[in-house]
C-alpha cells in the first residue's frame, strides 16, 4: 500500500500515519475545532443613499418677438427704408394736405395713376373715414 492519502474534508495529501486505519478523514481534521462562521467585518466607510433625481425636463423655449422695429436688426438698407416709411406715415398724419400733394406728384413721376379721391391713404391701406363710398355707376 502507498504511504500517502488524500483527506476527504481538507483535501490535503497526508501520510497514512495521519489517518486512523481506513478512515477517509485525517486526524488533524477530526481533532481540529469546528470553525465558526466568519464574522462580517464592519467597514469604516459609510455610504449615504440619496434619492434618485427626477429626469430633467427641457425648459420651454422663450417666446420670440419679431425683430421688426428692434434697433440694429437687418441690413442697413432695410433699416433706412423702415425709418423713411415711419417718417412718411408721421408726416401724413401731421400734414395731410401737403402729403397728399407730394404723394400725387410722386405717383405721377412714377407713371402711376393718381389716387381716386385725391386724399391721403391711411397707413394701413384702408380708405379714409370721411371719404364717400365708391359709386356703382347708376
Amino acid at each position: 500500500m502507498s504511504g500517502w492519502r488524500r483527506c476527504d474534508r481538507c483535501r490535503k495529501v497526508r501520510t497514512t500515519d495521519d489517518f486512523d486505519g481506513e478512515a477517509t478523514t485525517c486526524t488533524v481534521c477530526l481533532t481540529a475545532p469546528v470553525p465558526s462562521t466568519p464574522r462580517k467585518r464592519t467597514t469604516t466607510v459609510t455610504r449615504s443613499q440619496t434619492s434618485p433625481r427626477p429626469p430633467a425636463t427641457p425648459a420651454e423655449p422663450a417666446v420670440r418677438r419679431p425683430l421688426l422695429g428692434s434697433v440694429g436688426s437687418g441690413d442697413l438698407e432695410v433699416r433706412e427704408r423702415r425709418a423713411r416709411r415711419a417718417a412718411s406715415e408721421a408726416l401724413a398724419q401731421s400734414h395731410p394736405e401737403e402729403f397728399a400733394l407730394l404723394m400725387r406728384d410722386a405717383r405721377a413721376a412714377e407713371g402711376l395713376r393718381p389716387l381716386g379721391n385725391g386724399s391721403t391713404p391711411s397707413p394701413d391701406g384702408a380708405p379714409p373715414a370721411d371719404a364717400p363710398p365708391p359709386s356703382d355707376g347708376d
